[in-house]
């Protein structure tokens, strides 16, 4: 009995692990990034608003070739925030000028973010897309 109690609190702490690295990737995101993951609200409402298969297909193979470059430069903006932190604590040598890793790594995302909205409008028709807006301001209670 103890084996299979401490088999099922490891694996709720394993599952709580991942879901709290899942929520700290989001905070990062719009952390890091201004502009609405538009594509997440997509994929999730595919129901709601009729994305077709060959729609879906689309979308997933845009996400699936540019998420890793997001989450890549989310990383090293928090890298690069931490490490202007820790510098402009301790030696404080030309933070300035090492800020601009860190805002380059912000307009590179922006940018894809940018191309992300532009393609979603190449993907779905203009109903669909109005649609995904209203949708997405539904879900952050903005008007």
């Amino acid at each position: 009995m103890k084996k299979i109690l401490i088999i099922v609190m490891l694996s709720l702490m394993a599952l709580t692990n991942v879901q709290a690295n899942q929520g700290n990737m989001n905070h990062a995101l719009m952390h890091t990034n201004p502009l609405p993951n538009l594509m997440r609200v997509a994929v999730k409402n595919a129901k709601e608003l009729h994305i077709t298969d060959a729609q879906m297909k689309s979308l997933k193979t845009w996400s699936s070739t540019t998420k890793p470059k997001i989450k890549s430069l989310v990383k090293k903006v928090m890298q690069e925030e931490r490490m202007l932190h820790k510098e402009s604590l301790t030696t404080d040598n030309d933070v300035v000028a090492k800020a601009q890793t860190m805002l380059d790594a912000r307009k590179e995302i922006i940018e894809l973010k940018t191309q992300c909205r532009m393609n979603l409008k190449t993907i779905l028709n203009e109903k669909q897309y109005k649609h995904l807006v209203k949708l997405y301001r539904q879900s952050r209670n903005q008007k």
